[in-house]
């Protein structure tokens, strides 16, 4: 194994563990670049799945708005805390890990298909696959909270209360600059 193909698999073990709670952003590295190369890349991720999912409408606002309110409430959650210096490693680890989200969602949005105009006509696959989704989402939450709690040295209720607030903002922004117009 090479060194790029060794830091590669360092790096997937660490999202790893950040995703079963067992690491906290503090065991990120602290680089720029490495920050902006997740940036872009879940930037790229979400507008590919948009696509890949037949909703390529808002793809790329809808994602970059996504991302620069979660990282402006990182850096808002932070600046309060007097604790800037953690900003890189938490934004990181909150990017990181929402990639390896969207990854594990992907598949199960494309085998649910489209919602029918009557939600009560749901399949039973689709109705499985809704319950799989809801689950991976409430996973996502927990490990938002997770990253938080540690980045603020805070409890995990208060994490837990940022994370379903950044959640809940996310989704109520998302609904009203896109769904209307789109």
């Amino acid at each position: 194994m090479n060194r790029d193909e060794s830091r590669f698999a360092a790096f997937a073990m660490l999202v790893r563990d950040l995703c079963q709670l067992r690491r906290g952003p503090e065991d990120m590295p602290y680089s720029k670049r490495l920050f902006t190369t997740l940036v872009g890349a879940s930037v790229a991720l979400d507008v590919a799945s948009s696509f890949a999912l037949g909703q390529p409408s808002h793809a790329l606002a809808r994602s970059l708005v996504s991302t620069g309110l979660m990282l402006a409430l990182c850096g808002i959650a932070l600046g309060i805390r007097r604790l800037d210096n953690r900003y890189v490693q938490t934004a990181s680890a909150l990017v990181a890990c929402s990639m390896f989200f969207s990854l594990l969602i992907l598949p199960l949005a494309w085998l649910a298909g489209p919602t029918p105009a009557p939600p009560a006509a749901l399949s039973p696959l689709q109705v499985l696959v809704g319950w799989a989704m809801l689950a991976i989402v409430v996973w996502s939450v927990v490990v938002d909270a997770h990253i938080i709690r540690r980045a603020l040295d805070a409890p995990f209720v208060f994490g837990l209360a940022l994370a379903l607030a950044w959640t809940i903002a996310d989704w109520a922004l998302g609904s009203a600059l896109f769904d209307a117009a789109g």
